[in-house]
């Protein structure tokens, strides 16, 4: 099994977007529910082995909840639904008064522990967020005494430069939107030329780091037992 939130802390170590790095320490919930989108579009780029991207197609689906209520001079406060997994994988967002507060999810008895004691004139929020798993036997691609976790690091790899690759598509898209409806003023201002050239070269690079993850990918699993009679597949 591959826990989503796994992919996705790799793929966040390659980002380099604000609005990603505020979503992921301040609004994990969020950033899982964001992910998840780009990943199941970044499991179509991943095309061989077949023997490998056919897993892809058993996962568990994603589940997510919100619940609030006013404060009573305490720090801690049991939910009322159960998290998800027993919160492993789980994405969470603390707020108090629609701010971000830091907190910790207790899984021993489905509760949340605030910083700080929440008074009753003001209201705790607490949103999690679990966006799932491959839950296939990726072990079955190789003989049994063959160690699976260099391939389940490179499946992870692929899939985390996979969701980097879907965000550039986005990202570029929006770059050349934004050119498209400049004046010759905001020209002077703004060089979306050069903007859009950078992100293409990000993007083209994404592509073909993936790429090479892939064939490497495949080369690993043809050179191992049991894998060579598996490759292409």
């Amino acid at each position: 099994m591959i826990l989503f939130s796994t992919i996705f802390d790799r793929a966040f170590s390659l980002f380099d977007d604000p609005d990603i790095n505020k979503k992921y320490y301040k609004d994990q919930a969020g950033f899982q529910h964001l992910m998840l989108q780009y990943l199941m579009l970044a499991k179509n780029k991943f095309v061989s082995p077949t023997a490998i991207t056919d897993k892809l197609n058993e996962y568990s689906e994603s589940v997510g909840y919100m619940e609030s209520d006013n404060g009573n001079g305490t720090d801690t406060y049991v939910l009322d639904q159960t998290v998800a997994n027993g919160g492993v994988g789980v994405g969470f967002t603390f707020m108090v008064d629609n701010k971000f507060i830091e907190a910790e999810y207790l899984p021993e008895t489905n509760s949340v522990k605030f910083e700080r004691n929440i008074t009753s004139e003001e209201t705790w929020s607490v949103a999690w967020f679990y966006a799932g798993a491959f839950t296939a036997d990726f072990r079955s691609t190789l003989r049994g005494d063959f160690p699976i976790e260099p391939i389940m690091d490179k499946i992870i790899n692929i899939l985390a430069y996979g969701i980097l690759s879907v965000w550039g598509d986005k990202e570029v898209n929006r770059v050349l939107e934004v050119r498209n409806i400049l004046t010759t003023d905001d020209v002077k201002m703004y060089s979306p030329a050069n903007s859009a050239r950078a992100k293409v070269e990000w993007q083209n690079k994404m592509d073909k780091d993936m790429d090479t993850l892939i064939s490497e990918l495949n080369w690993r699993i043809m050179s191992t037992p049991l894998g060579g009679s598996r490759f292409g597949k």
